[in-house]
């Protein structure tokens, strides 16, 4: 073990942190592959610790053959719910890699808890692909357990353009950053009875909402000016070439869909989903990709499907109670 150094990431590992991701999702199957904006957003990220230094890499001399971060919640109302994860090169499993990164996560998670909510309750949650076996017997031997499914779906090329029309009444807007303040406070009440449905913050929405990724130009509002045009649904796309299913092929990823409580049931969700899908073919767009929690209260797994989505692959969250 000691032949590999372990040591703070930085801007310099950017290109060997992207090729990492990328080995360890072609071995995986995972579909977690990330670029270096990816990897730049996460260094740099506003709900980082100052002097923890929570992204970490282990070299083999110069080669970065497995990395892992943690990083804390923007609140802790029931508790505080970190976050972490991790990878290891497969050439590299076998040799203790990855049990030396999750017990160095176990042992920084407090530290970083112990200075912002230091009466709060900690739990710390992994998430998994569920064919990744050895990840998961790893996490469960830490003390971690399943909780909670999730899936990543997708909208196959040859599916047919959707013909579902926006609601009536309503009036559709493309986003623009403006609005980007308005949005964040419509997706945290949104959001709240979602699953650990923490409230974002302000610097932290901005500095999400502002990568390049995210495809301005195919994220849409839709208003309701029966109420002073309040936002009544909303969707937020992006593309990083990283994450296409084959070089060329494009792939627009829906990171969020959210609809207004009193707007639920209406087919907000399944007409901005048509919109966006007839709108981003335009920009020669073949597939489209999403997450959703398999438990999402408001039946949204369904709602996708029957907008054309399929299951392409499962993750399970593994979670960790510290006894602090």
């Amino acid at each position: 073990m000691n032949e590999f150094a372990q040591r703070p990431l930085t801007e310099s590992d950017a290109s060997a942190y992207a090729a990492l991701t990328a080995a360890t999702s072609a071995a995986d199957e995972s579909g977690h592959r990330a670029d270096e904006a990816a990897f730049r957003f996460q260094l740099h990220h506003p709900l980082r610790a100052e002097g923890f230094e929570e992204l970490q890499g282990i070299f083999d001399g110069n080669r970065l053959v497995a990395m892992a971060w943690i990083q804390r919640g923007s609140t802790a109302e029931e508790a505080h719910w970190m976050r972490a994860d991790g990878a290891v090169h497969p050439d590299y499993r076998g040799r203790g890699l990855g049990t030396r990164l999750v017990r160095w996560q176990d042992g920084l998670a407090p530290r970083v808890h112990e200075k912002y909510f230091p009466d709060r309750p900690l739990e710390v949650t992994a998430r998994l692909a569920d064919t990744n076996t050895a990840a998961r017997e790893l996490f469960a031997a830490e003390g971690y357990e399943p909780i909670r499914w999730s899936c990543q779906m997708r909208r196959p090329a040859h599916a047919p353009d959707p013909d579902t029309e926006l609601p009536g009444g309503l009036e559709i807007e493309p986003f623009t950053p403006a609005v980007a303040e308005e949005l964040r406070h419509a997706h945290n009440e949104i959001f709240a009875d979602h699953f650990r449905g923490a409230p974002w913050t302000a610097e932290a929405w901005q500095a999400w909402i502002s990568q390049e990724k995210i495809r301005h130009d195919l994220s849409f509002l839709l208003r309701d000016p029966a109420a002073e045009g309040a936002i009544a649904g909303f969707v937020v796309s992006s593309h990083a070439a990283a994450a296409d299913p084959a070089p060329g092929a494009l792939d627009l990823h829906l990171n969020m869909v959210g609809t207004r409580r009193a707007h639920r049931g209406r087919g907000v969700a399944s007409g901005l989903i048509a919109h966006i899908v007839r709108e981003s073919r335009r920009h020669g767009f073949a597939t489209h990709s999403l997450g959703v929690d398999a438990e999402n209260p408001t039946g949204a797994l369904a709602v996708y499907e029957r907008s054309g989505f399929i299951v392409e692959r499962k993750y399970v969250l593994y979670n960790k109670v510290f006894e602090l």
